[in-house]
């Protein structure tokens, strides 16, 4: 199979999604498979090489930071990767595209198969479908809406991480459609992301990664700790950049919660390990996800996990044995359950089971997920070879 990728954050660029894109192309690389990425050019990353086996091109944008975008350097990409791919495509041959994104990656795809013929898939990270984040990205889906529903109407696949977002996408093409709309989850990779005990901090280390914006609802994370500053001494990692750090580094002095915080940014995939490794509880209060890299890769790393119930999180999470669930902007209990976590495991050195966390790795591993797509790639050629 000869797959291109689309995606505008292909690492080092951009979040889970980016992440997620480089599991799987280099999953199938490993199979055998030939494949080629489309991403997007920052600073001096290199034009065009070869990672890992898949061959990897960026193509000039706006794009002005490491770990996020807007729409309009979203936009300046897909004009790039447009161009690039009309002269790329006279020349090499592909038998599926696997698009990143309804927009911008599906508004390529979409362009390439009406010049081409060139087939589809699109893999949604959430907040792409209408409605899936509606607040945050009301008036983007209302402009977009059309066009976005006339994307993944026309591909072979649209694939999600979640039922939440099954059902979401499920109403968003109607029954008609369905049945295109198909549930993979995300994974960890336990060759990398795995415990090491001997590196946990004496001192109690809490640490947030993500992008620091609304969707990852922060606040609600630096309150629970205000709540519990006198009780529970602790330190505080926050991994991850975005616009919303301004105004938690001064909540955080206004306060008086400066000697708490450690404010890291973002950080590389070895330096995220070692924090993974070394803190003993993650907390992750999103108010929405696709399927949360940063969750699956904590439990990897034998982290307690206190997250909302957002996502694939309630099957992820065995209450009271390797995380807890709590609902949007709950602070205070979010608080309550910090509090118990360290009178109850930390103080007492618990960590989480061998048993516990085989099961999880058993099921979520990145080279068994990474055949799911194979498999429904495959299926798509055939499908299409025989119309």
């Amino acid at each position: 199979m000869k797959l291109l990728v689309l995606n505008y954050e292909y690492p080092p660029l951009g979040g889970g999604a980016g992440v997620i894109a480089q599991h799987i192309s280099e999953g199938l690389a490993g199979l055998g498979h030939s494949v080629t990425v489309l991403s997007a050019a920052f600073d001096d990353l290199p034009h065009e090489c070869t990672e890992n086996n898949v061959r990897v091109f960026r193509v000039k944008s706006r794009r002005k930071f490491v770990y996020r975008s807007n729409p309009f350097e979203m936009w300046s990409w897909m004009q790039k990767a447009t161009k690039f791919l009309k002269h790329h495509l006279k020349t090499n041959t592909y038998d599926l595209c696997f698009a990143n994104f309804s927009i911008p990656g599906g508004m390529v795809a979409y362009r390439m198969k009406l010049m081409y013929g060139l087939p589809y898939t699109i893999i949604s990270h959430g907040h792409d479908i209408p409605w899936f984040f509606p607040k945050q990205m009301f008036w983007y889906h209302l402009v977009l809406y059309h066009q976005i529903r006339n994307i993944v109407l026309q591909s072979e696949k649209n694939f999600v991480q979640s039922t939440e977002m099954k059902n979401n996408i499920d109403l968003f093409t109607g029954d008609a459609f369905k049945y295109k709309n198909t549930v993979i989850h995300n994974g960890w990779d336990s060759s990398v992301f795995a415990p090491d005990y001997s590196k946990r901090s004496d001192s109690f280390i809490i640490l947030f990664a993500g992008r620091l914006v609304q969707q990852k609802d922060p606040f609600t994370f630096l309150k629970a700790i205000k709540t519990i500053a006198g009780e529970v001494p602790c330190t505080v990692h926050i991994l991850g950049d975005g616009p919303l750090r301004n105004k938690m580094q001064a909540w955080v002095d206004k306060n008086g919660l400066s000697e708490r915080f450690c404010f890291l940014g973002w950080v590389n995939k070895h330096e995220m390990l070692l924090q993974y490794q070394s803190a003993w509880l993650t907390v992750l209060p999103s108010l929405s996800e696709g399927m949360s890299i940063a969750t699956l890769e904590a439990l990897a790393c034998g982290q307690y996990v206190i997250a909302t119930r957002v996502s694939n999180n309630e099957s992820l999470i065995n209450e009271g044995v390797n995380g807890n669930l709590i609902g949007h902007r709950d602070y205070h209990t979010l608080a309550n359950y910090i509090t118990e976590f360290y009178q109850q495991k930390f103080l007492k050195r618990l960590t989480i089971s061998e048993e516990n966390l085989k099961h999880y790795h058993s099921l979520y591993e990145w080279s068994d997920i990474v055949k799911q797509y194979e498999k429904e790639f495959l299926e798509a050629i055939e499908k299409q070879s025989n119309r």
